[in-house]
């Protein structure tokens, strides 16, 4: 019996240290339950049983997280996970490295009048190991001379975070804004994660999501611990240009990815009055008003989502694609729902969660509210899909899979024609 005993006192020991020494960061601080919701009636209706069968160009090129088309020279310019921007010829569908970034590239866009610059976050991959160490950021490339420079690298101290906030916390723009000359290590830190971007139709401010600024923060399997517990970590920075100046935008968000500024919601002065963005692991898109009458309000465009929604994208009608990068499950919702059961998950290996193959997006009307298209492909050809981007030959669908080959594209459905 005494050896029984000691042997059951061992097997305590054991279990509590293995549970001790597998605990996760102290900042790994999980939500009170949420409940996703049904998905909409709206959605389910516009959901399609076709399952397109993409083109695939550039077979060369790796999983990559946005592509920009430029029209007047027929390329095409990836970012991708392998470090690299490449260069695709559209007209022949060869592709090649173009230029390799400090880090790891991500959300990109042209800038505004001038398709010779391109704006793209670099951040770090889970998995990958740079050449040398790099600031994350904000960059700049020019296409002409393929030289690379940094725009935004630090951002002022934000406030402390509000676990309990249901809908973020907003400041308008102009609000708490420092100029970037006056940052340094006492008001300001490094940008830890910067995943997408978006400009002012008039080029003078960037604005970047940050999903969270955790130790470590990255693409992949970095965000595995902040999926799980649906913290309100995430944050949107603005970037002004012309004024020299920084300025956190909303706070006490849930991953803060896809960013999208509202084209035509501009002012007199041409202040854009609004902009889109997605909460991805919390299966929610928003719009928030930054300036004009109900600046400072936040609008639930979508909840529910059937996926997780990432890049966000408008074709020349002002309708939203939002690109889902894998599907919503059973065990996703009652886990939110269920926080109880994190301190586990949070410790198990995270290869014992198989990566989904589903993918897909959804087209909204320009308003985001109603749902006007939902394609759920099988991941039979293309997964991971990161970012939609709707252009004039077709619509191209980025993804960010690990071992994808290729730049692939979907002709437009019939009711995406009229």
């Amino acid at each position: 019996m005494k050896l029984k005993s000691k042997l059951g006192v061992l097997t305590l020991v054991i279990v509590g240290a293995a549970w001790a020494l597998s605990a996760p960061p102290e900042y790994v601080k999980s939500a009170s339950a949420y409940q996703m919701g049904e998905i909409s009636a709206d959605m389910q209706a516009a959901k399609v049983s076709e399952n397109p069968s993409p083109t695939v160009s550039g077979i060369d090129v790796p999983g990559h997280d946005d592509v920009l088309i430029q029209e007047d020279t027929h390329q095409a310019f990836i970012t991708a996970r392998d470090g690299w921007f490449w260069r695709m010829d559209m007209q022949t569908g060869k592709a090649e490295r173009f230029v390799k970034t400090p880090l790891v590239p991500s959300g990109a866009r042209f800038v505004p009048d001038d398709h010779n610059r391109i704006l793209f976050c670099n951040s770090h991959l889970y998995g990958f190991t740079p050449e040398k160490e790099a600031p994350v950021g904000v960059y700049e490339l020019n296409i002409a001379t393929r030289v690379i420079k940094p725009v935004a690298l630090r951002v002022p101290l934000p406030p402390p975070l509000n676990p309990h906030a249901a809908l973020g916390t907003l400041q308008p723009l102009g609000t708490g804004a420092m100029a970037t000359a006056d940052l340094n290590d006492s008001n300001s830190r490094p940008v830890q994660f910067c995943n997408d971007l978006d400009i002012s139709k008039d080029g003078k401010r960037i604005y970047m999501s940050e999903p969270y600024a955790s130790p470590g923060a990255g693409m992949g399997e970095a965000a595995f611990e902040e999926a799980v517990s649906l913290a309100n970590n995430g944050r949107l920075w603005m970037f002004d240009l012309e004024r020299q100046s920084a300025q956190l935008i909303v706070q006490d968000l849930h991953f803060v990815d896809g960013i999208l500024v509202d084209r035509g919601s501009e002012d007199l002065q041409g202040i854009e009055r609004s902009v889109v963005i997605s909460e991805t692991p919390k299966f929610r898109m928003l719009r928030l008003f930054i300036a004009g009458e109900k600046a400072g309000h936040i609008e639930v465009l979508q909840e529910g989502m059937p996926g997780m929604p990432d890049g966000i994208s408008r074709d020349e009608k002002g309708r939203l694609y939002v690109a889902l990068y894998s599907p919503r499950t059973k065990l996703a919702t009652w886990l939110h729902a269920n926080p109880w059961i994190k301190p586990l998950i949070l410790r198990l290996p995270h290869s014992l969660f198989s990566e989904q193959k589903q993918t897909g997006f959804v087209v909204l009307d320009p308003s985001g509210k109603k749902v006007l298209y939902w394609l759920a492909h099988d991941g039979s050809q293309v997964r991971g899909i990161s970012k939609v981007l709707p252009e004039k030959d077709g619509i191209y669908l980025a993804s960010f899979a690990k071992d994808n080959h290729g730049v692939h594209r979907i002709e437009y459905p019939r009711n995406l024609k009229d």
